[in-house]
C-alpha cells in the first residue's frame, strides 16, 4: 500500500506541475494578445482640420490630404509622395510599400489607426501614390486631435534585382510604449 501512496503523490505532484504551467503559458499567450498602447509623439504631427488641406512632410515621404468627417468616423483622402533626392544613388524599386494614418491626442497617444499596403512601382518623386484611410476612435474625447503618418518602405535598384548595396530600408511609425 505504501507504494501506492508514493506513487499517487508523485503523480499528483506532476499533474500540479503540468497544471501549472499550462496557466502560465495561457497567460503569457493572453498578455500578448492585449494590445500595448502606440505612440506618435516622435512622429511629425499636423493639427486636426476638416477639409482644409494639408500637407506632411516625413524624413522620405511628403503626404497631402484632407480628412472627410463621415458620421462618427474620419475619412482621410490624399496622395503621398516619395522623397527621391533623399534616398541613396542608384535605387530605383519600391519593392514594399506600406503607410499608415493615425489619429492621436496632444501627447502622441494613438487613438486610432489605419494602415495601407501598396503594390511594388518604380520609385519616383513626380508619381503620387493614392490613399484612404478610415479612422474611429473608441472614444473622441474633447482634447485637441493630431493626424501622423507612418510608412515602411524597401527601394532596390530594379525589379527583383538586389544590387550590390542589398536593399534599401525606410521606415517612421508608431511604437509600442
Amino acid at each position: 500500500m505504501r507504494k501506492g501512496k508514493k506513487t499517487t503523490g508523485t503523480l499528483r505532484s506532476m499533474l500540479c506541475a503540468a497544471l501549472c504551467a499550462v496557466v502560465l503559458a495561457a497567460s503569457t499567450l493572453l498578455s500578448g494578445c492585449a494590445q500595448a498602447p502606440m505612440s506618435a509623439a516622435h512622429l511629425k504631427r499636423d493639427p486636426w482640420s476638416l477639409e482644409e488641406p494639408r500637407s506632411l512632410v516625413t524624413k522620405f515621404m511628403r503626404f497631402d490630404y484632407q480628412v472627410m468627417p463621415v458620421g462618427d468616423v474620419a475619412g482621410i483622402k490624399g496622395w503621398a509622395y516619395l522623397d527621391t533626392a533623399k534616398l541613396p544613388e542608384g535605387v530605383k524599386w519600391v519593392e514594399s510599400l506600406t503607410f499608415t494614418a493615425y489619429l492621436c491626442d496632444p501627447d502622441g497617444r494613438v487613438m486610432a489607426q489605419d494602415t495601407r499596403t501598396f503594390l511594388p512601382r518604380e520609385a519616383r518623386a513626380d508619381d503620387g501614390i493614392g490613399f484612404e484611410f478610415t479612422l474611429q476612435p473608441e472614444a473622441w474625447g474633447q482634447r485637441p486631435l493630431f493626424i501622423a503618418f507612418g510608412y515602411r518602405l524597401v527601394l532596390t535598384e530594379g525589379r527583383g534585382v538586389q544590387g550590390a548595396k542589398g536593399p534599401f530600408f525606410a521606415s517612421e511609425d508608431a511604437a509600442t510604449r
